[in-house]
């Protein structure tokens, strides 16, 4: 019987999500997801609350879903990976799955061979100086090795990460890679009854079904949450957004993360002049700062995220949701827990903690700002009674 930890944004839980987790787990097996909260690393709010989300992921096969906090859920593919990771090792995860392009675990290791070499990282650092992006630069740079691992796609950009943080952490976690099944990453159609999270957004924003693409069993959670407004509003958050940030483009912050190099004076300028959160993208983008980028500085200027607080490691364990057929290992894994196991505000606040803290501060102020831009607003400070989801 193993413990496996998954990584995962659900946004929302599809087919193909399904299929990972049927693929992975055996009999007597705990399945146990991280899950980023109501933001996600496009760096936007999720098209459905994570308690939603939570509850469709326990009705799907996971058995046991931790918070991925939004500090790190919105970081860049380094950050977001170490910290998921962490988690589940903390949390006594064996195994930690994943999905994958066309590539083995022992492609993976080889890849991040390459990545993590002093020798790749200088000529990295020569093509950044010719004003290449940094992707665009790692990726010129790794085709100059005979490696079969292709780091080019999303899921494979994170794989890599993934085991990076395994070999960071000295993790006894061992890494299980499934290829994907179906349309890919951001493709805008199915392949059967498969289809990429990006498209499914699409469809649900246009009103259109998405049967046959995600579990019938969540059907009808996900009409449920669409018919009570319980669904972001693009044009509230453009609004909201720009707002926020309008009223803060007088401030003069060095400290705000993933500014540097000039960008924060072209977002800057680009927020006085733009009338949407695309719009500002776009200006804003150049060869050197890519979409990705910008789309985290943004946001973190909206929340004032700093540096500093992204130097913060993942400081608790957060239960947002378990099956209670579970009830018994959910128990003997949160008393064995390396990090402060939370299940409600007042475990979080009695801790006294400063980085805990800090990170459920953003947290908190994240949901927020969730909240107000659904299609039914709720109220302030609701993340502070969030009800652990169970089935």
């Amino acid at each position: 019987m193993s413990v496996i930890g998954i990584v995962a944004e659900f946004n929302p839980f599809h087919n193909g999500h399904k299929y990972i987790i049927d693929t992975v787990k055996q009999k007597g097996d705990t399945v146990v997801c991280v899950m980023s909260g109501n933001f996600v690393q496009r760096c936007e709010p999720a098209i459905f609350s994570k308690g939603i989300r939570t509850q469709s992921a326990l009705l799907c096969g996971a058995d046991i879903v931790l918070e991925l906090p939004f500090l790190y859920a919105t970081a860049s593919a380094e950050i977001f990976a170490f910290n998921a990771v962490k988690i589940l090792d903390s949390f006594g995860c064996d195994k930690i799955a994943f999905g994958t392009e066309n590539t083995s675990v022992e492609e993976l290791y080889s890849a991040v061979e390459i990545l993590t070499s002093s020798e790749y990282g200088a000529m990295v650092g020569e093509e950044l100086k010719s004003g290449k992006s940094y992707p665009v630069a790692r990726q010129s740079v790794y085709e100059k090795y005979n490696c079969k691992c292709d780091i080019s796609t999303p899921n494979n950009i994170l794989a890599t990460e993934y085991i990076k943080a395994l070999k960071k952490l000295n993790s006894d976690m061992q890494p299980v890679a499934v290829n994907r099944a179906g349309a890919g990453y951001n493709d805008n159609f199915a392949v059967g009854e498969f289809a990429s999270a990006t498209f499914l957004r699409s469809l649900i924003k246009s009103e259109k079904s998405i049967d046959g693409l995600v579990p019938e069993n969540l059907l009808e959670l996900y009409k449920s949450a669409i018919e009570n407004g319980d669904i972001v509003s693009d044009e509230k958050y453009n609004i909201s957004s720009l707002t926020l940030l309008r009223s803060k483009i007088s401030k003069t912050d060095n400290n705000i993360a993933n500014m540097a190099e000039g960008l924060e004076n072209r977002i800057s300028s680009a927020v006085a002049e733009c009338l949407s959160l695309s719009e500002i993208y776009d200006t804003a983008k150049t060869k050197r700062f890519t979409h990705s980028r910008i789309r985290r500085a943004v946001l973190s200027r909206i929340f004032d995220v700093t540096a500093d607080d992204l130097k913060i490691e993942a400081p608790y364990c957060r239960l947002l949701g378990f099956n209670t057929a579970v009830s018994d290992a959910l128990g003997d894994l949160s008393r064995k827990c390396k990090l402060p196991f939370v299940t409600k505000y007042s475990d979080i606040a009695q801790l006294g903690d400063e980085n805990v803290s800090r990170v459920y501060e953003l947290e908190s102020n994240s949901v927020d700002f969730y909240n107000f831009i659904l299609q039914n607003p709720v109220k302030c400070l609701a993340d502070r009674s969030y009800a652990v989801r169970k089935i």
